[in-house]
């Protein structure tokens, strides 16, 4: 209809269609409001229900999961099964440190305790809860069978907290005795605390109670703790409340909602709500008359010059597109036609620039494999288990072990596999430190408190042996002992690992030069340098990743260096 109309003639049909929608859409949200009025509270009430439910199963599952995984963890699965009183008690902080960790995973949980021989055998807790938890425990039976149940809710100084309790068994994969596990477990104590509805602006969210009672109908959390244990009387066919029911299968809950019926402030809301928005629609489609009426004309030849503009940026492949059918049509015809003849002029230029592109990209991929190409031949492998087989008939311990260490460490460096994980790359690396640390009078202290949550992240291989290598060789004189330390640092979307040591650190100077080289983009610049081998990861990380990574260098003389490795958790592609 305006396609062959000109400005003008749109301006007048424009306020015509303008109008019109304004009137029908007033009547449409009046009937609306109605004859839908009851069905959309309705809606938005089932709604809420789901929510609460998915959220309250959502927890559960949250605190299941952190209840089982503390039970199969190693650290916890060796204090209990394997190690030795004295070797216990030199481990309480790393279990100490271990639960405070998964406390602090989850601001629901107000406690974790280990349970060994039926008996309190470590703690972390926000409040002193586990007498409340063990007089229920004392009364209740363990399904057989079961890895993890819920044990009936509990108040304590006028809240309510419900109990998850997770049995420890031997794990499979450890070396352990047959030990008696039946009253070792972990017990963890959580708060259901305040579902999140989502606040819709039509239901007061200040009305909606929500009950959870067990399958014996007594309540176990309200909004009212002296309810708790009573038995939960409501009528569903109760014409005064809109409600809700929904049973949970593991464990076996009924979570209610409901609200008054005849609340005012829900109708009341919803009214509101629609008059507001018809306010808002009305007012909002004068405006949009006004500035078709004021500057229709002004606005078409703004957005044709703020096309124009964008030519400059030497995209000869760009176009403006100019969507109206009016008196402006022809000058963006022109102009496109004569960014086509400069698009043809270049596409020698550009096709050669694109072709020079290409060999700089494979240049960059030919390096990358030149970077991890190795030889490693079987029969290395062959001499190094012989060699472990006659230390063993000469009884030499430390024999066999430095040529084990030496082994896995030719096995990985021998991996074709371009990428590893964190831990295993960590592991080399700690490998590869042993080795030469044995050959040293004053040994080196090395300490390893990488987080967890980093240990199955993808990496490029060889990323960590060079820069504990380094510390080795720069950082510690041959008569000088010390301390070198692995640590995470959180982030959401990459892996950040630190490498510090309390050597003799490294001069202004120096290090100024080091930045620069880390800072080269070129590696045959660097190759003289002192510290090719932290040159060499750096560069890895930055053809493989982006810019963004790479490795810091931070050092103070006479106090010690940390080189800080810094990756996209997302592993490059293969």
């Amino acid at each position: 209809m305006l396609k062959k109309k000109s400005i003008k003639s749109q301006i007048v049909v424009w306020v015509a269609l303008i109008l019109s929608l304004i009137v029908l859409f007033q009547i449409f949200l009046y009937s609306l409001l109605q004859k839908e009025s009851n069905n959309i509270v309705s809606s938005i009430f089932d709604s809420i229900t789901q929510d609460s439910v998915q959220q309250i199963n959502k927890l559960n599952h949250d605190i299941a999961e952190s209840a089982f995984s503390l039970s199969i963890h190693r650290t916890i699965q060796e204090n209990l099964y394997e190690y030795s009183p004295v070797e216990i008690i030199q481990n309480l902080h790393v279990l100490d440190s271990l639960l405070i960790n998964y406390l602090s995973s989850n601001q629901n949980i107000a406690y974790l305790g280990i349970v060994k021989n039926n008996s309190l055998f470590r703690s972390s807790e926000r409040v002193p809860l586990y007498g409340k938890v063990f007089e229920i425990l004392q009364t209740l039976e363990m399904p057989d069978g079961t890895d993890t149940f819920f044990l009936p809710s509990f108040v304590h100084e006028g809240k309510i907290f419900f109990t998850c309790v997770s049995p420890i068994f031997p794990s499979k994969l450890m070396r352990f005795s047959d030990n008696n596990n039946e009253e070792n477990f972990i017990v963890c104590v959580y708060e259901v605390g305040s579902i999140g509805y989502i606040n819709s602006g039509v239901i007061d969210n200040g009305l909606i109670n929500l009950v959870i009672t067990d399958k014996e109908n007594r309540i176990m959390l309200s909004s009212d703790p002296s309810e708790h244990n009573t038995k939960f009387i409501f009528d569903e066919n109760d014409n005064k409340f809109l409600s809700s029911s929904v049973s949970l299968e593991d464990p076996q809950w009924n979570v209610t909602t409901f609200i008054p019926k005849k609340s005012s402030s829900i109708f009341s809301n919803l009214t509101l709500f629609f008059i507001i928005f018809m306010i808002v629609f009305t007012i909002g489609m004068l405006f949009l008359l006004l500035k078709l009426l004021n500057n229709i004309i002004v606005k078409r030849i703004l957005s044709l010059t703020n096309q124009v503009s964008k030519i400059s940026e030497n995209d000869e492949t760009y176009r403006i597109n100019y969507p109206h059918n009016d008196e402006l049509l022809n000058v963006a015809k022109t102009m496109n036609h004569v960014l086509g003849k400069v698009h043809d002029a270049n596409e020698e230029r550009l096709n050669t620039a694109n072709s020079l592109y290409q060999a700089q990209l494979l240049q960059k991929e030919t390096r990358v494999f030149y970077l991890y190409s190795q030889v490693s031949p079987h029969f290395l492998y062959n001499s190094l288990a012989h060699i472990q087989g006659l230390a063993a008939e000469a009884r030499a311990p430390k024999i066999i072990t430095m040529v084990s260490s030496l082994s896995r460490v030719f096995r990985y460096f021998s991996n074709n596999q371009r990428l590893s994980t964190i831990k295993d790359d960590l592991d080399c690396a700690i490998e590869y430190f042993n080795i030469i640390n044995t050959q040293r009078t004053n040994k080196i202290q090395l300490t390893n408190n990488v987080g967890a949550e980093l240990f199955d992240v993808k990496c490029l291989k060889m990323l960590y042996q060079p820069i504990l290598e380094n510390t080795l060789k720069h950082a510690f004189g041959i008569d000088n002992t010390g301390n070198v330390t692995i640590s995470s640092v959180p982030h959401d979307t990459k892996a950040i690992i630190e490498i510090s040591d309390d050597g003799r650190g490294i001069g202004e100077a120096a290090l100024e030069n080091i930045r620069v080289s880390l800072a080269e983009k070129d590696l045959n610049e660097v190759q003289n340098s002192d510290h090719i081998g932290l040159l060499n990861v750096n560069m890895r990380l930055r053809l493989c990743y982006n810019d963004s990574c790479g490795i810091e260098i931070f050092s103070k003389e006479n106090e010690g260096t940390t080189v800080r490795i810094t990756f996209e958790k997302e592993a490059p592609d293969a």
